[in-house]
């Protein structure tokens, strides 16, 4: 009953200007808004704005293909059921305004934007002074509301630029939108941002608040990151809005002004960390480690997670694909799928960048706490023969397995000649004739590493989605936009500074001594800081925003990616496009503009 309830009141609460007719139809929204006034209700609200984040980060069409494929890091496969391909590859007829991506993100964006509304406007008049819900209570959610119209509004300035801004709640559909200049969407973010670091929870690791929530931590850093993208947008560097003209924005005081703003931001949330109760994990691995997840909550470093472990009764309740996604054909050799290595749905895997952006492997642990090298076999094969390139000229190996246990696969991930690939797996007696495929095999299909920070070895059966929490700021992160900043600001010295905070956390402890990893001020470049993004962030739905922050989207998918995305590419790809459903809704008044060139 509880999940039904908050399911009508979302489907109330969600009206705005694009609903579609059925909403007209069936409105109630009087006898909803009186329920949103109690206690109860304004939890409940609240409550339903945080089950958003279930289909945003573990639905296929969320914000994962909207990020990660389609960059210089993630390429897209076609086949498999995999729909994200027409966009990751920038297909000139496909993606298109009726794109489901784009879409999916306007609409629920705004659909939570008007609930979000009605609870900050009427938060005031909710009763505190029954055990209900206390003022103190009453004012975190509040704070919280003000976090996730911010986190709401950011996504939607991310990709579409100019947006329509509206704080106010709409008790009916209407036909007309105005689109307005992205600076007052951003008014609106830091304002909101400014609150809920006022209002909220100060920690997730304090107040034994519940797991999902925002706190203080999560709006300082996204506030952070707003800054550091405004910073881009006023210079002169980047042309990140080509729907806007460049002289609109461009501005070298405000620049430098959000750049400090930025790094003032972050750095002194990684100075506060440790008195909240955050801090980076002692290793790069334990991020990912499926035992540090919620509701346990023993990831230091995590500062806002999107959940997906509640039971189906709850509003939070669903399962993710995501561990999925990044998994190759590897049982195509071990003869079945297992637990512990997943399902193999191999719908995106890196491009060649990607794996050379992992420099130093021999002493720097993010390699191989990223991809799986080694796969065990787990019943007996016959085996055959595999046959790919090597320095241009064909090879092909015998494999056999028949000693379960005993090692399958092997992906170096660094090139072998034919004869040590020979030596190493051919005369092993009493054990198996393994395959080992090294980068000039990787077929952009079946053959490639997994990325494994999204496996879950906690299910039954290794067909299960999963139901782990997605990390979606952490302070891993944290420390990459000071840098970003500080470079940005002419301050090389900070940047190499924060970025070796993570290097030597990185740095494998047993085979190097401390400082084995740092860098000078004089290595900090801006490819150096993106590559350096890769090896912390790889596929961590941040990468199409950060590429679009920087301006460098276009010249590095062309100069990086491996299929037809390096082709198709175009200018207006540095935005996406209005979804055709919201500008067919507007009937009123002025045309809804599209993003140039689409």
């Amino acid at each position: 009953m509880k999940k039904n309830i908050i399911f009508v009141l979302a489907i109330m609460l969600g009206l705005f200007y694009s609903c579609n007719d059925a909403l007209v139809e069936e409105y109630h929204s009087d006898v909803t808004q009186d329920f949103m006034k109690t206690p109860n209700g304004f939890k409940m609200g609240l409550n339903s704005v945080y089950a958003t984040m279930k289909t945003m980060y573990g639905y296929e069409e969320g914000i994962h293909g909207m990020m990660n494929p389609g960059t210089d890091e993630l390429k897209s496969n076609i086949g498999g059921g995999n729909r994200t391909s027409n966009m990751a590859q920038y297909h000139l007829e496909n993606y298109n305004t009726d794109n489901e991506y784009p879409r999916k993100l306007w609409e629920d964006a705004y659909y939570n934007i008007n609930t979000l509304n009605y609870l900050i406007e009427n938060a005031a008049t909710v009763d505190v002074t029954t055990s209900a819900l206390t003022e103190t209570q009453r004012n975190q959610y509040l704070g919280e509301a003000k976090f996730m119209r911010a986190f709401f509004y950011f996504n939607l300035v991310q990709q579409f630029g100019d947006v329509t801004v509206t704080t106010t709640y709409n008790t009916m559909p209407v036909t007309s939108a105005t689109r307005e200049d992205m600076l007052k969407a951003y008014d609106v973010i830091i304002a909101d941002l400014l609150d809920a670091i006022t209002l909220s929870s100060p920690s997730p690791r304090m107040n034994s608040l519940e797991s999902g929530r925002a706190s203080v931590v999560a709006a300082r850093h996204l506030l952070a990151r707003v800054y550091l993208t405004l910073g881009w947008a006023y210079d002169k560097s980047t042309a990140n809005y080509p729907n806007n003209s460049h002289n609109k924005y461009y501005n070298p005081g405000k620049a430098k002004e959000f750049y400090q703003k930025a790094y003032d931001t972050a750095a002194s949330l990684i100075a506060d960390a440790p008195a909240l109760g955050i801090s980076l994990m002692p290793n790069f691995a334990d991020v990912f480690d499926e035992a540090n997840d919620a509701p346990t909550i023993k990831n230091t470093e995590a500062l806002f997670v999107a959940r997906m472990d509640w039971d189906e009764n709850n509003v939070y309740g669903g399962r993710s694909t995501l561990n999925h996604y990044y998994v190759n054909g590897y049982d195509a050799y071990l003869g079945e799928r297992n637990l512990k290595d997943g399902r193999s749905y191999s719908w995106n895997n890196p491009n060649a960048y990607t794996y050379n952006a992992f420099t130093n492997r021999d002493i720097d642990t993010r390699y191989n706490g990223t991809f799986q090298t080694v796969w065990y076999a787990t019943k007996l094969q016959n085996g055959g023969k595999v046959t790919y390139a090597i320095d241009g000229t064909s090879q092909t190996f015998d494999w056999k397995l028949t000693t379960i246990g005993d090692t399958a696969l092997y992906y170096p991930g660094y090139k072998l000649s034919a004869a040590q690939i020979k030596a190493k797996t051919q005369s092993r007696t009493g054990k198996n004739q393994y395959i080992i495929f090294t980068p000039e095999a990787y077929n952009g299909r079946n053959i490639f590493p997994t990325i494994t920070k999204f496996l879950d070895r906690t299910k039954a059966v290794p067909n299960d989605n999963t139901d782990r929490s997605f990390i979606v700021f952490r302070l891993g992160e944290t420390y990459l936009l000071a840098a970003e900043a500080a470079f940005k600001n002419g301050d090389n010295a900070n940047a190499a500074k924060n970025i070796n905070v993570l290097r030597e956390r990185a740095r494998n402890k047993t085979s190097s001594t401390s400082g084995a990893l740092d860098i000078q001020s004089s290595d900090v470049t801006l490819d150096f800081i993106l590559e350096e993004r890769t090896r912390e962030l790889l596929a961590e739905h941040c990468r199409w925003a950060d590429l679009a922050r920087t301006g460098t989207l276009v010249e590095r998918v062309k100069k990086y990616d491996e299929g037809p995305a390096a082709i198709n590419i175009r200018e207006k790809h540095m935005l996406r496009p209005v979804p055709k459903r919201q500008i067919e809704r507007v009937t009123t008044g002025e045309p809804y503009p599209q993003n140039t060139g689409w």
